[in-house]
Protein backbone atom coordinates (compact mmCIF):
# COMPACT_ATOMS: atom_id res chain seq x y z
CA UNK A 1 0.00 0.00 0.00
CA UNK A 2 2.78 2.47 0.93
CA UNK A 3 4.59 1.70 -2.32
CA UNK A 4 1.41 2.36 -4.31
CA UNK A 5 0.86 5.68 -2.52
CA UNK A 6 4.40 6.72 -3.31
CA UNK A 7 3.77 5.96 -6.96
CA UNK A 8 0.44 7.80 -7.05
CA UNK A 9 1.45 11.01 -5.26
CA UNK A 10 4.12 12.11 -7.74
CA UNK A 11 1.74 11.43 -10.61
CA UNK A 12 -0.98 13.52 -8.97
CA UNK A 13 1.49 16.30 -8.30
CA UNK A 14 2.72 16.15 -11.88
CA UNK A 15 -0.83 16.24 -13.25
CA UNK A 16 -1.70 19.26 -11.12
CA UNK A 17 1.50 20.99 -12.15
CA UNK A 18 0.82 20.27 -15.82
CA UNK A 19 -2.72 21.62 -15.47
CA UNK A 20 -1.47 24.89 -14.03
CA UNK A 21 1.19 25.18 -16.72
CA UNK A 22 -1.52 24.62 -19.31
CA UNK A 23 -3.72 27.32 -17.77
CA UNK A 24 -0.80 29.75 -17.66
CA UNK A 25 -0.03 29.03 -21.32
CA UNK A 26 -3.58 30.01 -22.33
CA UNK A 27 -4.35 33.03 -20.15
CA UNK A 28 -3.22 36.49 -21.10
CA UNK A 29 -5.28 37.93 -23.97
CA UNK A 30 -8.39 38.38 -21.84
CA UNK A 31 -6.62 39.94 -18.86
CA UNK A 32 -4.52 42.22 -21.07
CA UNK A 33 -7.54 43.40 -23.06
CA UNK A 34 -9.70 44.00 -19.99
CA UNK A 35 -6.98 45.82 -18.08
CA UNK A 36 -6.08 47.98 -21.09
CA UNK A 37 -9.69 49.15 -21.11
CA UNK A 38 -8.75 51.03 -17.94
CA UNK A 39 -6.43 53.29 -19.92
CA UNK A 40 -6.05 57.06 -19.51
CA UNK A 41 -9.59 57.68 -20.72
CA UNK A 42 -11.02 55.01 -18.45
CA UNK A 43 -9.15 56.21 -15.38
CA UNK A 44 -10.27 59.77 -16.05
CA UNK A 45 -13.89 58.62 -16.39
CA UNK A 46 -13.84 56.66 -13.11
CA UNK A 47 -12.03 59.46 -11.28
CA UNK A 48 -14.64 61.98 -12.45
CA UNK A 49 -17.43 59.57 -11.40
CA UNK A 50 -16.07 59.30 -7.87
CA UNK A 51 -15.25 63.00 -7.54
CA UNK A 52 -18.61 64.15 -8.88
CA UNK A 53 -21.02 61.55 -7.50
CA UNK A 54 -19.26 59.85 -4.61
CA UNK A 55 -20.25 56.21 -4.20
CA UNK A 56 -23.52 56.49 -6.13
CA UNK A 57 -22.23 54.96 -9.36
CA UNK A 58 -20.52 51.87 -7.98
CA UNK A 59 -23.47 49.61 -8.90
CA UNK A 60 -22.75 50.32 -12.56
CA UNK A 61 -19.48 48.39 -12.19
CA UNK A 62 -21.50 45.17 -11.79
CA UNK A 63 -23.16 45.84 -15.15
CA UNK A 64 -19.78 46.61 -16.71
CA UNK A 65 -18.23 43.38 -15.40
CA UNK A 66 -21.12 41.31 -16.78
CA UNK A 67 -21.19 42.95 -20.22
CA UNK A 68 -17.41 42.90 -20.53
CA UNK A 69 -17.37 39.17 -19.74
CA UNK A 70 -20.15 38.43 -22.26
CA UNK A 71 -18.71 40.44 -25.15
CA UNK A 72 -15.10 39.35 -24.63
CA UNK A 73 -16.14 35.69 -24.44
CA UNK A 74 -17.92 36.10 -27.77
CA UNK A 75 -14.78 37.39 -29.43
CA UNK A 76 -12.50 34.84 -27.80
CA UNK A 77 -14.75 31.96 -28.84
CA UNK A 78 -14.75 33.13 -32.47
CA UNK A 79 -10.97 33.30 -32.48
CA UNK A 80 -10.38 29.94 -30.80
CA UNK A 81 -12.77 28.05 -33.09
CA UNK A 82 -11.90 29.66 -36.42
CA UNK A 83 -8.24 30.51 -35.86
CA UNK A 84 -8.93 33.89 -37.49
CA UNK A 85 -9.20 37.46 -36.31
CA UNK A 86 -12.49 39.35 -36.32
CA UNK A 87 -11.62 41.60 -39.27
CA UNK A 88 -10.76 38.56 -41.40
CA UNK A 89 -14.09 36.91 -40.54
CA UNK A 90 -16.03 40.07 -41.36
CA UNK A 91 -14.24 40.29 -44.72
CA UNK A 92 -15.02 36.66 -45.53
CA UNK A 93 -18.66 36.67 -44.41
CA UNK A 94 -19.97 40.17 -45.16
CA UNK A 95 -19.86 42.73 -47.94
CA UNK A 96 -16.83 44.86 -48.79
CA UNK A 97 -18.84 47.96 -47.82
CA UNK A 98 -19.41 46.69 -44.27
CA UNK A 99 -15.77 45.64 -43.96
CA UNK A 100 -14.53 49.02 -45.20
CA UNK A 101 -16.88 50.90 -42.86
CA UNK A 102 -15.79 48.89 -39.83
CA UNK A 103 -12.08 49.21 -40.64
CA UNK A 104 -12.12 52.96 -41.36
CA UNK A 105 -14.25 53.94 -38.37
CA UNK A 106 -12.47 51.64 -35.89
CA UNK A 107 -9.01 52.69 -37.11
CA UNK A 108 -9.94 56.38 -36.69
CA UNK A 109 -11.36 55.78 -33.21
CA UNK A 110 -8.24 53.82 -32.25
CA UNK A 111 -6.00 56.67 -33.38
CA UNK A 112 -7.88 59.06 -31.10
CA UNK A 113 -7.68 56.55 -28.21
CA UNK A 114 -3.90 56.33 -28.57
CA UNK A 115 -3.80 60.12 -28.60
CA UNK A 116 -5.73 60.13 -25.31
CA UNK A 117 -3.17 57.77 -23.79
CA UNK A 118 -0.35 60.09 -24.81
CA UNK A 119 -2.34 62.87 -23.15
CA UNK A 120 -2.22 60.78 -19.98
CA UNK A 121 1.56 60.48 -20.26
CA UNK A 122 1.83 64.23 -20.82
CA UNK A 123 -0.28 64.84 -17.69
CA UNK A 124 2.07 62.71 -15.57
CA UNK A 125 5.04 64.60 -17.03
CA UNK A 126 3.40 67.88 -16.01
CA UNK A 127 2.93 66.59 -12.45
CA UNK A 128 6.65 65.94 -12.06
CA UNK A 129 7.85 68.97 -13.98
CA UNK A 130 9.23 66.95 -16.90
CA UNK A 131 8.87 68.71 -20.28
CA UNK A 132 6.27 67.04 -22.50
CA UNK A 133 8.67 67.36 -25.42
CA UNK A 134 10.98 64.97 -23.56
CA UNK A 135 8.54 62.56 -21.89
CA UNK A 136 6.25 61.88 -24.86
CA UNK A 137 8.98 60.98 -27.42
CA UNK A 138 10.72 58.75 -24.86
CA UNK A 139 7.46 56.92 -24.14
CA UNK A 140 6.74 56.50 -27.84
CA UNK A 141 10.22 55.12 -28.53
CA UNK A 142 10.02 52.76 -25.55
CA UNK A 143 6.71 51.23 -26.66
CA UNK A 144 7.86 50.99 -30.27
CA UNK A 145 11.07 49.20 -29.27
CA UNK A 146 9.24 46.72 -27.02
CA UNK A 147 6.79 45.64 -29.73
CA UNK A 148 9.07 46.03 -32.77
CA UNK A 149 12.15 44.35 -31.31
CA UNK A 150 10.57 41.97 -28.80
CA UNK A 151 9.16 38.49 -29.33
CA UNK A 152 5.52 37.63 -28.71
CA UNK A 153 6.43 36.04 -25.35
CA UNK A 154 8.40 39.09 -24.24
CA UNK A 155 5.64 41.49 -25.27
CA UNK A 156 3.04 39.41 -23.41
CA UNK A 157 5.20 39.22 -20.26
CA UNK A 158 5.57 43.01 -20.26
CA UNK A 159 1.84 43.49 -20.82
CA UNK A 160 0.96 41.06 -18.01
CA UNK A 161 3.44 42.77 -15.67
CA UNK A 162 1.73 46.04 -16.50
CA UNK A 163 -1.65 44.60 -15.49
CA UNK A 164 -0.23 43.71 -12.06
CA UNK A 165 0.99 47.28 -11.58
CA UNK A 166 -2.63 48.43 -11.55
CA UNK A 167 -2.46 47.38 -7.88
CA UNK A 168 -1.32 50.95 -7.30
CA UNK A 169 -4.96 52.02 -7.58
CA UNK A 170 -6.04 49.39 -5.07
CA UNK A 171 -3.47 50.71 -2.60
CA UNK A 172 -4.46 54.32 -3.32
CA UNK A 173 -8.07 53.39 -2.66
CA UNK A 174 -7.22 51.97 0.77
CA UNK A 175 -5.06 54.97 1.61
CA UNK A 176 -7.99 57.29 0.91
CA UNK A 177 -9.83 55.74 3.91
CA UNK A 178 -13.18 55.37 2.15
CA UNK A 179 -16.52 54.92 3.84
CA UNK A 180 -16.81 51.17 3.30
CA UNK A 181 -20.44 50.98 4.34
CA UNK A 182 -21.30 53.70 1.83
CA UNK A 183 -19.29 51.85 -0.81
CA UNK A 184 -21.18 48.60 -0.19
CA UNK A 185 -24.45 50.51 -0.24
CA UNK A 186 -23.44 52.06 -3.56
CA UNK A 187 -23.00 48.58 -5.03
CA UNK A 188 -26.11 46.83 -3.75
CA UNK A 189 -28.57 49.77 -3.87
CA UNK A 190 -28.70 51.37 -7.34
CA UNK A 191 -29.42 55.09 -7.20
CA UNK A 192 -29.54 57.71 -9.96
CA UNK A 193 -29.46 61.47 -10.12
CA UNK A 194 -31.96 62.53 -12.76
CA UNK A 195 -29.72 64.94 -14.62
CA UNK A 196 -27.63 64.96 -17.77
CA UNK A 197 -24.28 64.90 -15.95
CA UNK A 198 -25.10 61.68 -14.11
CA UNK A 199 -26.35 59.86 -17.21
CA UNK A 200 -23.46 61.13 -19.32
CA UNK A 201 -20.94 59.80 -16.79
CA UNK A 202 -22.78 56.48 -16.47
CA UNK A 203 -22.78 55.96 -20.22
CA UNK A 204 -19.12 56.99 -20.43
CA UNK A 205 -18.22 54.39 -17.76
CA UNK A 206 -19.67 51.64 -19.92
CA UNK A 207 -18.42 53.10 -23.19
CA UNK A 208 -14.84 53.40 -21.99
CA UNK A 209 -14.79 49.66 -21.21
CA UNK A 210 -16.88 48.03 -23.95
CA UNK A 211 -15.04 49.16 -27.07
CA UNK A 212 -14.66 48.16 -30.69
CA UNK A 213 -10.90 47.88 -30.37
CA UNK A 214 -11.28 45.51 -27.41
CA UNK A 215 -13.30 43.07 -29.52
CA UNK A 216 -10.71 43.05 -32.28
CA UNK A 217 -7.72 42.77 -29.95
CA UNK A 218 -8.88 39.91 -27.74
CA UNK A 219 -9.72 37.74 -30.75
CA UNK A 220 -6.59 38.60 -32.73
CA UNK A 221 -4.33 38.14 -29.72
CA UNK A 222 -5.69 34.67 -29.01
CA UNK A 223 -5.11 33.78 -32.67
CA UNK A 224 -1.60 35.26 -32.64
CA UNK A 225 -0.88 33.23 -29.51
CA UNK A 226 -2.03 30.04 -31.25
CA UNK A 227 -4.74 29.05 -28.74
CA UNK A 228 -7.30 26.60 -30.17
CA UNK A 229 -10.85 25.57 -29.21
CA UNK A 230 -9.67 22.62 -27.11
CA UNK A 231 -8.60 25.18 -24.51
CA UNK A 232 -11.95 26.99 -24.49
CA UNK A 233 -12.50 26.29 -20.79
CA UNK A 234 -9.27 27.97 -19.79
CA UNK A 235 -9.84 30.95 -22.07
CA UNK A 236 -13.18 31.53 -20.35
CA UNK A 237 -11.43 31.66 -17.00
CA UNK A 238 -9.09 34.21 -18.55
CA UNK A 239 -12.10 36.31 -19.59
CA UNK A 240 -13.80 35.97 -16.18
CA UNK A 241 -10.61 36.98 -14.37
CA UNK A 242 -10.27 39.96 -16.72
CA UNK A 243 -13.81 41.19 -16.09
CA UNK A 244 -13.30 40.89 -12.32
CA UNK A 245 -9.88 42.56 -12.27
CA UNK A 246 -10.92 45.41 -14.58
CA UNK A 247 -13.98 46.19 -12.46
CA UNK A 248 -12.03 45.85 -9.20
CA UNK A 249 -9.46 48.42 -10.32
CA UNK A 250 -12.27 50.73 -11.41
CA UNK A 251 -13.93 50.24 -8.01
CA UNK A 252 -10.86 51.45 -6.14
CA UNK A 253 -10.40 54.43 -8.46
CA UNK A 254 -13.98 55.49 -7.76
CA UNK A 255 -13.76 55.07 -3.98
CA UNK A 256 -10.36 56.81 -3.84
CA UNK A 257 -11.78 59.94 -5.45
CA UNK A 258 -15.16 59.62 -3.71
CA UNK A 259 -13.55 59.52 -0.26
CA UNK A 260 -11.33 62.54 -0.95
CA UNK A 261 -12.29 64.79 -3.84
CA UNK A 262 -16.06 64.36 -3.51
CA UNK A 263 -15.99 64.93 0.24
CA UNK A 264 -13.84 68.04 -0.23
CA UNK A 265 -15.99 69.32 -3.10
CA UNK A 266 -13.08 69.26 -5.56
CA UNK A 267 -14.01 69.05 -9.26
CA UNK A 268 -11.68 67.57 -11.86
CA UNK A 269 -11.61 67.04 -15.61
CA UNK A 270 -8.88 64.44 -15.99
CA UNK A 271 -6.87 61.85 -14.07
CA UNK A 272 -3.81 64.09 -13.82
CA UNK A 273 -5.82 66.67 -11.90
CA UNK A 274 -7.13 63.87 -9.68
CA UNK A 275 -3.59 62.82 -8.77
CA UNK A 276 -2.59 66.38 -7.87
CA UNK A 277 -5.77 66.94 -5.85
CA UNK A 278 -5.18 63.76 -3.84
CA UNK A 279 -1.95 65.03 -2.25
CA UNK A 280 -3.41 67.49 0.28
CA UNK A 281 -6.29 65.12 1.03
CA UNK A 282 -4.67 61.68 1.18
CA UNK A 283 -0.93 62.40 1.25
CA UNK A 284 1.92 62.59 -1.24
CA UNK A 285 2.23 58.81 -1.53
CA UNK A 286 -1.37 58.54 -2.72
CA UNK A 287 -0.66 61.17 -5.33
CA UNK A 288 2.39 59.27 -6.59
CA UNK A 289 0.47 55.98 -6.69
CA UNK A 290 -2.30 57.57 -8.73
CA UNK A 291 0.15 59.32 -11.08
CA UNK A 292 2.32 56.26 -11.68
CA UNK A 293 -0.80 54.18 -12.15
CA UNK A 294 -1.90 56.64 -14.84
CA UNK A 295 1.49 56.41 -16.54
CA UNK A 296 1.39 52.61 -16.51
CA UNK A 297 -2.19 52.55 -17.81
CA UNK A 298 -1.39 55.00 -20.58
CA UNK A 299 1.64 53.02 -21.76
CA UNK A 300 -0.30 49.74 -21.79
CA UNK A 301 -3.29 51.34 -23.48
CA UNK A 302 -1.37 52.98 -26.29
CA UNK A 303 0.61 49.79 -27.02
CA UNK A 304 -2.46 47.55 -27.09
CA UNK A 305 -4.67 49.90 -29.10
CA UNK A 306 -1.91 50.63 -31.63
CA UNK A 307 -1.39 46.87 -32.06
CA UNK A 308 -5.14 46.47 -32.53
CA UNK A 309 -5.05 48.88 -35.47
CA UNK A 310 -2.32 46.78 -37.05
CA UNK A 311 -4.27 43.56 -36.54
CA UNK A 312 -7.41 45.21 -37.88
CA UNK A 313 -6.04 46.36 -41.23
CA UNK A 314 -3.81 43.37 -41.99
CA UNK A 315 -6.63 40.91 -41.28
CA UNK A 316 -9.16 42.91 -43.30
CA UNK A 317 -6.93 42.85 -46.38
CA UNK A 318 -5.54 39.34 -45.91
CA UNK A 319 -1.97 40.40 -45.15
CA UNK A 320 0.36 38.72 -42.67
CA UNK A 321 0.26 40.35 -39.25
CA UNK A 322 1.94 38.57 -36.34
CA UNK A 323 4.30 39.79 -33.66
CA UNK A 324 6.85 37.01 -34.19
CA UNK A 325 6.83 37.28 -38.01
CA UNK A 326 8.57 40.62 -38.41
CA UNK A 327 9.98 40.19 -41.92
CA UNK A 328 6.70 38.71 -43.16
CA UNK A 329 4.60 41.46 -41.52
CA UNK A 330 5.87 44.81 -42.89
CA UNK A 331 2.39 46.35 -43.06
CA UNK A 332 1.62 45.31 -39.48
CA UNK A 333 4.72 47.05 -38.13
CA UNK A 334 4.36 49.98 -40.50
CA UNK A 335 0.88 50.67 -39.17
CA UNK A 336 2.03 50.23 -35.58
CA UNK A 337 4.85 52.72 -36.17
CA UNK A 338 2.46 55.22 -37.75
CA UNK A 339 -0.07 54.98 -34.91
CA UNK A 340 2.53 55.44 -32.19
CA UNK A 341 4.60 58.27 -33.65
CA UNK A 342 1.84 60.23 -35.39
CA UNK A 343 -0.15 60.46 -32.14
CA UNK A 344 2.98 61.30 -30.16
CA UNK A 345 3.68 64.16 -32.56
CA UNK A 346 0.05 65.32 -32.52
CA UNK A 347 -0.16 65.58 -28.73
CA UNK A 348 2.71 68.08 -28.79
CA UNK A 349 0.88 70.47 -31.13
CA UNK A 350 0.01 73.64 -29.19
CA UNK A 351 -3.72 74.32 -29.03
CA UNK A 352 -4.71 70.84 -30.17
CA UNK A 353 -8.48 70.39 -29.56
CA UNK A 354 -7.87 67.27 -27.49
CA UNK A 355 -11.26 67.12 -25.80
CA UNK A 356 -13.07 67.37 -29.12
CA UNK A 357 -10.91 64.63 -30.63
CA UNK A 358 -11.49 62.26 -27.70
CA UNK A 359 -15.24 62.94 -27.71
CA UNK A 360 -15.19 62.38 -31.45
CA UNK A 361 -13.56 59.00 -30.95
CA UNK A 362 -16.37 58.06 -28.57
CA UNK A 363 -18.87 58.99 -31.26
CA UNK A 364 -17.04 56.85 -33.82
CA UNK A 365 -17.02 53.96 -31.37
CA UNK A 366 -20.76 54.45 -30.92
CA UNK A 367 -21.41 54.25 -34.64
CA UNK A 368 -19.39 51.08 -35.20
CA UNK A 369 -20.40 49.09 -32.11
CA UNK A 370 -23.94 48.15 -33.28
CA UNK A 371 -22.63 46.94 -36.65
CA UNK A 372 -19.75 45.10 -35.01
CA UNK A 373 -21.78 43.24 -32.39
CA UNK A 374 -24.52 42.28 -34.84
CA UNK A 375 -21.83 40.87 -37.14
CA UNK A 376 -20.32 38.93 -34.22
CA UNK A 377 -23.68 37.43 -33.27
CA UNK A 378 -24.40 36.46 -36.87
CA UNK A 379 -21.04 34.69 -37.01
CA UNK A 380 -21.62 32.95 -33.67
CA UNK A 381 -24.88 31.49 -34.99
CA UNK A 382 -23.34 29.95 -38.10
CA UNK A 383 -23.22 26.21 -37.45
CA UNK A 384 -20.86 25.59 -40.36
CA UNK A 385 -18.43 28.10 -38.91
CA UNK A 386 -18.75 27.43 -35.17
CA UNK A 387 -19.89 23.79 -34.98
CA UNK A 388 -20.72 22.75 -31.41
CA UNK A 389 -19.52 26.14 -30.16
CA UNK A 390 -22.30 28.04 -31.95
CA UNK A 391 -24.69 30.08 -29.80
CA UNK A 392 -27.65 28.29 -28.25
CA UNK A 393 -30.96 29.87 -27.29
CA UNK A 394 -29.83 31.03 -23.84
CA UNK A 395 -26.54 32.43 -25.16
CA UNK A 396 -28.43 34.31 -27.87
CA UNK A 397 -30.90 35.82 -25.41
CA UNK A 398 -28.14 37.00 -23.07
CA UNK A 399 -25.96 38.21 -25.94
CA UNK A 400 -28.72 40.13 -27.72
CA UNK A 401 -29.89 41.74 -24.48
CA UNK A 402 -26.30 42.82 -23.74
CA UNK A 403 -25.84 44.22 -27.23
CA UNK A 404 -29.21 46.01 -27.06
CA UNK A 405 -28.19 47.59 -23.76
CA UNK A 406 -24.87 48.76 -25.23
CA UNK A 407 -26.58 50.25 -28.29
CA UNK A 408 -29.16 52.07 -26.15
CA UNK A 409 -26.53 53.49 -23.81
CA UNK A 410 -24.26 54.46 -26.69
CA UNK A 411 -27.17 56.17 -28.44
CA UNK A 412 -27.90 58.09 -25.23
CA UNK A 413 -24.29 59.29 -25.23
CA UNK A 414 -24.72 60.66 -28.76
CA UNK A 415 -27.98 62.40 -27.86
CA UNK A 416 -26.56 63.92 -24.67
CA UNK A 417 -23.44 65.11 -26.48
CA UNK A 418 -25.25 66.93 -29.24
CA UNK A 419 -28.37 67.82 -27.22
CA UNK A 420 -27.11 68.33 -23.65
CA UNK A 421 -30.44 69.65 -22.42
CA UNK A 422 -32.40 66.59 -23.50
CA UNK A 423 -32.61 65.15 -19.97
Amino acid sequence: MQTLEKEIRPSRFTAAKMKWLLILSVIGPGIITGTADNDAGGITTYAVAGASFGYKMLWILLIIAFILGITQEMGARLGLVTGKGLAALIRENFSIKITTFVVLVTFSANWANVLADFAGIASVADIYGVPRYVAVPIAALLIWLIVYKGSFKLVQKIFLTSTVLFLSYVIAGYMAHPDWSAAVDGIIRPTMDMNTAFFYTAVAMIGTTVTAWGQFFVQSYYVDKGVSSEFMKYSRWDIIAAAFWTSLVAFFIVIATAATLNVAGVTIQDAGQAAMALEPLAGAFAKHLFAWGLLNASLLGLAVVAMTSSYLVTEAFGWEGRVDLKKESPVFYGLFTFCVFSTAAAILIPGLPLVQIIVGSQMLNTFVLPVLFIAILVLLNKKKLMGKFANGLFANIVSWLSVAFIVIMASMLVVMTFMPGSL
